[in-house]
Formats: structure tokens, sequence, C-alpha cells
């Protein structure tokens, strides 16, 4: 799933494509990231790398659908 991560001085975004965790449990985390005055997340992406994303620059996370698109016609 696509992770969109926006920031407070900045107008570009930055997206991540998620390994296969649980939608739910990755929402909890980031509402209680997003809850607290400071802190870090850690995002881990699909070809193993990890993303450290910092409270204080963070101004919204964006959590897409669990689904994979489909590609090609039916």
């Amino acid at each position: 799933m696509d992770i969109k991560v926006g920031f407070v001085s900045s107008p570009r975004d930055l997206v991540i494509n998620s390994k296969d965790e649980d939608r739910d449990a990755l929402l909890g985390r980031v509402e209680e990231f997003l809850g607290k005055d400071s802190g870090v997340l850690k995002l881990e992406d699909s070809k193993g790398a990890v993303v450290v994303v910092v409270r204080e620059q963070v101004a919204y996370i964006e959590v897409g659908a669990a689904v994979a698109r489909a590609v090609g016609f039916i």
C-alpha cells in the first residue's frame, strides 16, 4: 500500500510503497505518532529500505488502500 507523508516546510511529499503490513496496525501506529508532540515513525518500503520521519516536520500522513491496483485489460 502507498503511504504519503507531507512535510511542514516543503511543497513536495514523500510516497512510500510499504511492505505487506496490516493496514489497521499501520493506522494505529500513525495515529499514535501524530497524537504526540515529538517522536519518530519508522516505515519500511517494499524493497527493505527504512524511512524515519520526525514528528515536528510532518504535516500529514495519508495511508492508501491495502488492495493492489489492477493493471491491464479485462
